[in-house]
């Protein structure tokens, strides 16, 4: 909304109050009672430590100002997993505990993230996985993206580090679409894992 462009003098009625004044001013509050909605405007929830805009439809987190107001999950796979060898076959890893889920990303246990309604956009995401021993040639872990192989990293030969790591600094993400992470070893036996999981999002 442009400026009113009142001349000296003028009245100021109540509808050039609310257009002008009331609907561009970042409002306060508790998430639970939000003002009504005019698609731009910019409200601040002081109990979830969040900015959240109106697109017309929905109120829509753009941003937050404390480590609270973050949206994102810190997973981890504490008990071990057994993995079997084949090169090029795939088992997601499950992960069984959530240090942090901030909107019922998943219900632990389990190996599949879900992105809650309203949270599409784009997100960070880490995994470190610890092999109890070297997973052999040709092994792979992969982040993998409603149903579909997104990014796949090669850890490399029979002699590497039982360590490996897979990211993607930033990926676009819808609302109901799926996130993996997904293992495969070709060592010529069945190998226990563990591991660690970070997505967070970044902006709508």
């Amino acid at each position: 909304m442009p400026d009113a462009g009142l001349a000296d003098g003028s009245v100021l009625t109540s509808a050039i109050y609310d257009s002008y004044l009331r609907e561009q001013v970042i409002a306060t509050g508790l998430s639970g009672a939000r003002p009504t909605g005019k698609e731009g405007r910019v409200i601040a929830s002081t109990d979830t430590d969040r900015l959240e805009c109106y697109d017309g439809t929905n109120w829509i987190r753009v941003g937050n100002w404390s480590a609270s107001g973050r949206s994102g999950v810190q997973l981890a796979r504490f008990a071990t997993q057994s993995i079997p060898t084949g090169t090029g076959t795939f088992t997601a890893v499950s992960w069984d505990v959530e240090t942090t889920d901030t909107d019922g990303y998943i219900a632990a246990t389990s190996d599949t993230i879900t992105i809650p309604t309203g949270l599409g956009g784009l997100y960070s995401i880490w995994a470190v996985i610890s092999w109890a021993s070297t997973p052999g040639t040709n092994s792979t872990i992969e982040v993998y993206i409603n149903g579909t192989t997104s990014f796949r990293q090669s850890i490399g030969a029979a002699t590497q580090m039982t360590t490996c790591a897979v990211s993607m600094p930033t990926v676009s993400l819808a609302a109901a679409q799926t996130v993996q992470i997904r293992l495969s070893q070709g060592s010529g036996g069945a190998i226990n894992v563990t591991g660690n999981l970070e997505m967070w999002r970044l902006s709508a």
